[in-house]
């Protein structure tokens, strides 16, 4: 791979993720799955770094920390130093946290349906949008020198990096499915899954 490249993974899944509970800022670990969806990645992330010199990234919160650490081991890179940044927690969902769906609809439903006509720009109660978690994005990637990116963070950060990056629409942005056990290659504004 040649050029500025951002390598993007999502976080292994947790138990949260399979009981569709809202996690954002909640330290939420990953599960026996998620470490192996991890493993798959970094076996695949071997393959893909070549000679060149990549930055490794992560989000700080501990799901993306155990997640990049042990997609070092399995890409064979066990002591490579990574950096964290603030700027690649997952969008806060506020009150909304630790919450599912269902629960939140017989609570709030008014609330509920005006987030699903517009997800992009919706502000749960004490939470972030995704517009301003993509203010934040931007910001971090203002900040970054064109280089080659290694990032694990979250389906918002993935989804926020798409919208910039490949100009993957607002509204259809924070619908986008991110998978945990694949990697989403963005180069010269297109996106690849491997």
């Amino acid at each position: 791979m040649s050029g500025d490249v951002l390598l993007l993974m999502r976080h292994g899944l947790t138990d949260w993720n399979v009981e569709g509970r809202f996690q954002g800022v909640h330290e939420i670990p990953i599960n026996d799955i998620g470490r192996r969806q991890a493993e798959r990645n970094g076996r695949v992330l071997a393959s893909l770094l070549g000679e060149h010199e990549w930055d490794f990234v992560a989000s700080p919160l501990g799901r993306a920390v155990e997640t990049m650490q042990i997609i070092l081991r399995a890409a064979g890179r066990p002591d490579q130093s990574f950096s964290t940044y603030q700027a690649l927690r997952e969008v806060s969902f506020g009150d909304w946290e630790a919450h599912t769906i269902r629960e939140l609809k017989e609570k709030n439903p008014d609330a509920v349906a005006i987030r699903k006509r517009n997800k992009w720009s919706f502000v749960p109660p004490n939470g972030e949008s995704y517009a301003i978690l993509a203010e934040r994005f931007q910001a971090w990637l203002k900040e970054r020198q064109a280089r080659r990116h290694v990032v694990v963070a979250h389906g918002g950060i993935t989804r926020v990096a798409l919208h910039h990056l490949t100009g993957l629409p607002a509204d259809v942005a924070p619908q986008f499915y991110i998978p945990h056990d694949r990697i989403i290659a963005v180069a010269e504004g297109k996106a690849m899954l491997m």
